[in-house]
């Protein structure tokens, strides 16, 4: 298949919409010159996001200093929305329309529009797949484009997530996590056999803003830092750590208040993931101590086995709740795309793993940090020893089954 053949240093004329990771993508992976934020008066579903967008590719630098601009165009009139995209003053030679963005209607009249004057289109579909138009008198021809997502790993996570969030605002940015010059010396193998252990790994992390921590140590650090070591060591460029959000401020008032805090963050294969840490034996197995307790000591059990119950349900439902927390909080910092990893001490209630499940919520436990981290960013690296161990145990197994098997 022939490469395809796109102008050279273009213009992008973009829908603006919430979603702001396929105008980031599609700007890193065509480099314009210039780009034109098409919007509507709607501020939350797209001209608020619109400005957002331009603040950050003014102050990245992704587009050059004043090369991003915004244009207003009509969301309910199929015909406005042509004749205001023909007011433009747009080389139909440079160009390129992206119709990720927008409601319908705008997506359908500004493909038209851009057909009419043979101006290439293209939509980022899922999979990070670009399907490109390219309209040529009387028909259009269609070609796919892989899209790498791996290409915005550099940028920074609070940059992404400044961009994205429109409810809330940051209280605290969060200290800026790297592996230091130890930390990129040792092995991925060396690194999870200490956290199995137990050891706090802190010291293998270059840790800057670190005044934008909490002030006193808490319980559950050691985790947050041991799973920011695993995953830059799995090839994360940068993580913050426990940033936290307050309501945005409205009228010139400010909230003074937190109302979340988000233990890990990170930008990695087009995507921003939220990790939510618990280092902490959950409470249930405290409930299972107290009725064992009470079973040794030979206290009748049927004044509290009512009890009981009901303090596990409770319990589980926390447990639920605090999923439902993290499942809002990655859809309003990651958008569509967006992901959550909680890593446990322990394992989770049966129904607690379902509803994980059902609602695409990653569960790694820490005794696993390494090895759940990888399936989940689909990192492909050597196979440790452990690894290759247990793999010869079952082909030890296989060729030379049990007697009686």
């Amino acid at each position: 298949m022939m490469p395809l053949i796109l102008p050279q240093n273009p213009t992008l004329l973009t829908l603006a919409s919430r979603q702001i990771w396929p105008q980031v993508l599609a700007v890193l992976h065509l480099r314009p010159a210039r780009v034109v934020l098409l919007h509507s008066e709607n501020r939350a579903e797209s001209k608020d996001p619109a400005q957002r967008l331009k603040r950050f590719f003014d102050a990245s630098g992704l587009v050059p200093k004043g090369g991003t601009k915004m244009e207003e165009i009509p969301y309910h009139d199929f015909e406005g929305i042509v004749h205001r995209l023909e007011t433009l003053e747009v080389d139909s030679q440079r160009s390129l329309l992206h119709f990720t963005g927008g409601n319908k209607l705008m997506a359908t009249a500004a493909f038209q529009w851009a057909s009419r004057r043979h101006i290439p289109s293209f939509y980022l579909e899922r999979g990070s797949r670009l399907i490109w138009f390219f309209p040529n008198h009387d028909e259009t021809s269609t070609r796919e484009e892989s899209l790498d997502g791996h290409v915005a790993d550099a940028l920074d996570p609070l940059d992404l997530l400044r961009c994205q969030i429109e409810a809330s605002e940051l209280e605290r940015k969060g200290q800026l996590l790297g592996l230091s010059a130890r930390g990129a010396e040792l092995s991925l193998e060396e690194i999870s056999a200490r956290c199995a252990q137990g050891e706090d790994l802190r010291g293998l992390l270059s840790i800057e803003d670190r005044t934008e921590g909490d002030r006193f140590p808490k319980e559950g650090d050691r985790l947050e830092y041991n799973t920011a070591v695993v995953l830059l060591k799995l090839g994360v460029h940068r993580i913050r750590r426990s940033l936290r959000l307050k309501v945005k401020s409205a009228m010139g008032v400010s909230t003074a208040l937190p109302h979340e805090e988000i233990d890990l963050l990170f930008n990695f294969g087009g995507r921003l993931w939220l990790v939510d840490c618990k280092d902490k034996r959950p409470t249930e197995e405290l409930v299972d101590a107290l009725e064992d307790q009470f079973q040794r000591n030979r206290v009748s059990m049927e004044r509290f086995a009512g009890l009981l119950a009901r303090i596990r349900d409770e319990l589980s439902i926390g447990q639920l709740k605090a999923l439902k927390l993290d499942l809002l909080s990655i859809q309003d910092a990651g958008g569509l795309l967006g992901r959550t990893i909680c890593v446990r001490r322990s394992a989770l209630p049966a129904e607690v793993v379902e509803y994980a499940r059902r609602k695409g919520i990653d569960l790694v436990r820490s005794s696993d940090l390494a090895d759940g981290l990888r399936a989940l960013l689909g990192v492909n690296m050597p196979a440790s020893s452990r690894q290759l161990s247990r793999l010869q145990e079952k082909f030890a197994q296989q060729s030379h089954p049990h007697p009686d098997g």
